[in-house]
């Protein structure tokens, strides 16, 4: 049987621990004060809630960082009314605001649910994907620009995804955003570090700041799991083709083969970038000339200073 649980990740001056609970307030929580093992267990599981206690400079700092990077879906600064008691094995204690002595805790845990719901629809999240979306990536770029801090840029755009729109509707085309902005996030994880970012630019368009070395595994990985995918969102008719046809821009009858995924990189060591809308006219660049090639293609930009 499935319970319906809550992540909240509660972050203290030096500390942190991430907490799972279920819908009966049962929990098991841990203390942290290791930023890699922190950073890992938010990748693995994404907290619906960041708790800053006693308002903090640098908890604060570090909270607004994890929702701005999308790594939690909505962000709370709690003060408590007096310092929290150690729980008992297997119990989660709720220190309730002063004169809030008859708030039963299962009410409050209400209230948090519709908070966080209410936060979500302000959030500066796709509802499609759930990632943070182009507002992020600006401020992201433009952030790591001014403080000199290198990373790679991979540029992600579907192939024929129009074509399959057209034929298939645009209900089945945002099954397909989805399936690639899971294997974008799954690539992130498994193969990038903690500092790395994916977002929803819009529509089929995605992208990852990276400062992995292995950002061409990230890439590939992305590409043969969307690939794996692509060809079970079509129909045995046309899986079997190959491909679908539609009336192109002009209105022809044209074929369009099985959709794939073209990916542009670009590597701030190795030229200078001037600003965000210079990356993204190179990014663009590059992922153009990936698109002119067949099939599922991954280039980076190779030109230096």
């Amino acid at each position: 049987m499935t319970t319906e649980s809550l992540a909240i990740l509660i972050v203290q001056d030096r500390r942190a621990k991430l907490c799972r609970f279920d819908v009966q307030l049962r929990g098991e929580t841990r203390w942290t004060a290791d930023k890699d093992e922190l950073a890992d267990r938010v990748a693995r599981s994404m907290p619906q809630i960041v708790a800053v206690a006693g308002h903090s400079a640098a908890a604060s700092e570090l909270a607004e960082e994890l929702r701005r990077r999308g790594l939690a879906h909505s962000v709370f600064l709690i003060t408590a009314a007096s310092d929290e008691e150690p729980a008992e094995p297997g119990q989660v204690r709720v220190v309730l605001p002063e004169g809030a002595d008859g708030v039963e805790p299962e009410a409050l845990l209400l209230r948090l649910f519709n908070a966080v719901l209410s936060a979500q629809a302000r959030a500066p999240l796709s509802a499609l994907t759930g990632l943070p979306g182009s507002p992020v990536l600006r401020q992201e770029v433009e952030q790591r620009l001014e403080t000199h801090d290198p990373f790679v840029f991979l540029y992600l755009d579907l192939d024929n995804f129009k074509a399959y729109n057209d034929v298939y509707g645009f209900g089945r085309g945002d099954i397909a955003i989805r399936i690639l902005g899971r294997q974008v996030v799954a690539g992130t994880k498994s193969l990038g570090g903690p500092r790395d970012v994916c977002v929803h630019i819009g529509g089929d368009d995605f992208a990852i700041i990276t400062q992995a070395e292995s950002y061409r595994a990230i890439a590939q990985y992305v590409i043969s799991e969307f690939d794996q995918r692509a060809p079970a969102l079509y129909s045995p008719e046309d899986r079997a083709r190959g491909y679908i046809e539609c009336p192109s821009r002009r209105g022809e009858p044209t074929r369009y083969p099985i959709m794939t995924l073209s990916i542009g990189g670009v590597n701030t060591t190795l030229r200078t970038v001037t600003g965000y809308l210079h990356l993204t006219e190179v990014a663009a660049e590059v992922k153009g000339y990936a698109k002119d090639l067949p099939g599922s293609q991954f280039v980076a930009d190779r030109r230096r200073d």
